[in-house]
């Protein structure tokens, strides 16, 4: 009798791992959740390059992709429109009908931000120098030219902020993150030879803090997608020692495609192959205070370029369940129709709840 019970025992165990095993086994498979592995894949032999920065899916069966557009050289490609592109759900050789799928690509979404970090050397071998007053200058025009007018169209979407370092731990607060240029401008103009109690300048440490600033900006925050970009100049080396070149590097190693980093150098005390190096989006040096503001506007004119290179897709899934690849991919004549130019990028989505209703909403 007690070995009786004990088999049936036994088999009732056996038949409840059974089942347990199996439901394990399908939840594990995909086929009712999300099942995407792995960084999304940039298929840049074309030329082209289609770069990951966010992605979101929510139902009824809405998918948002945002990616930035470059040529492998990395000049930002800033005027595509939807027939430039075509979008791929797995390993389908035609792409997705836009009366099936509602799509849309837009330049840029409404819920954008790009914050720029402008870090200024306010050292002594500046401020005690002819150089300060076309400095100034030439940060006022770059604010004029990166900051867009109240009332126009894109304006909400830059703002900016001004730092300065000099020999001392940290960098100092000029002017806080503004959409607005007047005020970026006055603390701008309010810089005198006072404005500083070490000679030195901690240009390291300087670029460590600045990106690690921006880089805690960007990402998503709520509904909205931002990136940012860090703008340094200086007119000499690092010579408070305070942090090495080496640390500096790994922090700019460190810091995602999501915030660009661009130098400005001035005169021939600088170390400019290591300012090249730093200013990974863009360098460029001023052999004397003449050109400075020339630099300045230079950089400006790349850092809208960059802004203008995003894009966003939104488009309706025909999926109803599971997960699924997905590919946009582009196709461009570039530089007055004489070159040719692809490229594609494939992400994952999870299609799981998905159904009929869905819209694309209005870009505001």
């Amino acid at each position: 009798m007690k070995m009786k019970k004990y088999r049936c025992l036994k088999l009732i165990m056996i038949i409840g791992l059974s089942l347990l095993l199996i439901s394990c086994s399908s939840s594990d498979d995909g086929s009712d959740g999300c099942d995407c592995k792995g960084d999304p894949i940039s298929d840049k032999e074309g030329g082209l390059v289609l770069s990951f920065e966010d992605q979101d899916e929510k139902a009824p069966a809405n998918v948002s992709l945002l990616f930035k557009v470059e040529t492998k050289d990395g000049i930002p490609i800033t005027d595509l429109r939807s027939d430039h592109f075509k979008i791929y759900e797995d390993d389908d050789e035609k792409p997705i009908s836009d009366a099936e799928s509602k799509q849309a690509i837009l330049p840029k979404p409404g819920k954008f931000k790009f914050h720029t970090l402008l870090l200024l050397d306010l050292s002594a071998s500046v401020l005690e120098s002819d150089s300060l007053k076309t400095l100034k200058e030439a940060a006022k025009k770059f604010a004029d030219e990166i900051m867009p007018a109240p009332n126009s169209e894109n304006f909400g979407e830059i703002d900016m902020g001004i730092w300065y370092f000099d020999g001392a731990d940290g960098i100092h607060r000029l002017a806080e993150f503004d959409e607005e240029s007047d005020e970026l401008i006055s603390k701008i103009y309010s810089i005198d030879t006072k404005i500083s109690n070490d000679p030195s300048t901690n240009l390291y440490g300087a670029i460590i803090k600045g990106i690690e600033k921006v880089e805690g900006m960007v990402g998503k925050r709520g509904n909205t997608i931002t990136v940012g970009s860090v703008v340094v100049f200086t007119d000499g080396r690092d010579e408070a020692d305070r942090k090495t070149r080496e640390e500096a590097l790994q922090t700019l190693y460190d810091t995602g495609k999501n915030v660009s980093v661009y130098t400005i150098g001035l005169g021939g005390d600088i170390d400019d192959e290591t300012l090249a190096e730093f200013g990974r989006d863009g360098f460029v040096l001023a052999d004397d205070i003449s050109e400075l503001v020339e630099k300045f506007e230079d950089i400006a004119e790349r850092i809208l370029k960059d802004v203008n290179s995003y894009y966003l897709l939104e488009y309706c899934s025909p999926k109803r369940k599971g997960s699924h690849d997905l590919t946009i991919s582009a196709e461009y004549y570039y530089d007055s129709e004489d070159k040719y130019l692809s490229g594609s990028l494939t992400t994952c989505f999870c299609a799981s709840g998905f159904r009929g209703g869905c819209e694309i909403p209005a870009d505001d």
